[in-house]
């Protein structure tokens, strides 16, 4: 019975959350996963947050944050760069002053294509482009998801 209650505490725009710390030498010019993939349902990513240690991270052009599986809109929604996430930086989307976006307001500068539906089967996965990132910095990727069918689930990979 216990499975089955938790399954019922289940609801429509519940809100989920995935956090994954990532070493910048770890963040390569081929994809690494950042969540499993999706199961049960379809979720509505509502916000991604970009943070970095007191270190950052190095090298790389862009970060990429993409979409594996059959896309509605971006497969690459996320996008910034390498030279904004050096150390205890912050990017966040949406911003709430995306209107007015610089380079030093916090919002994700290249693309932020949120919100955005990640359906059942998908997942996120994260790279670099041009060179892989090095050093030994932190990028903390916090993402906040919302249900769209009740029984939608998805974990850091």
């Amino acid at each position: 019975m216990g499975r089955l209650a938790k399954i019922s505490d289940r609801h429509v725009g519940d809100k989920l959350f995935v956090k994954k710390v990532i070493t910048s030498s770890d963040i390569l010019t081929t994809v690494i996963d950042l969540t499993t993939p999706v199961t049960g349902g379809d979720l509505l990513l509502k916000s991604v947050v970009l943070a970095t240690d007191s270190t950052g991270l190095a090298t790389g052009t862009n970060i990429e944050i993409t979409v594996s599986g059959e896309v509605y809109g971006l497969a690459t929604p996320i996008i910034e760069t390498v030279a904004n996430l050096g150390a205890s930086a912050l990017r966040v989307s949406p911003h709430a002053a995306a209107e007015a976006d610089t380079d030093n307001d916090n919002g994700i500068t290249v693309t932020a294509a949120v919100p955005f539906v990640l359906q059942n089967g998908d997942k996120l996965q994260i790279n670099t482009t041009d060179s892989a990132c090095t050093g030994e910095g932190k990028l903390l990727v916090l993402l906040e998801f919302e249900r769209i069918d009740v029984s939608a689930d998805i974990q850091p990979a």
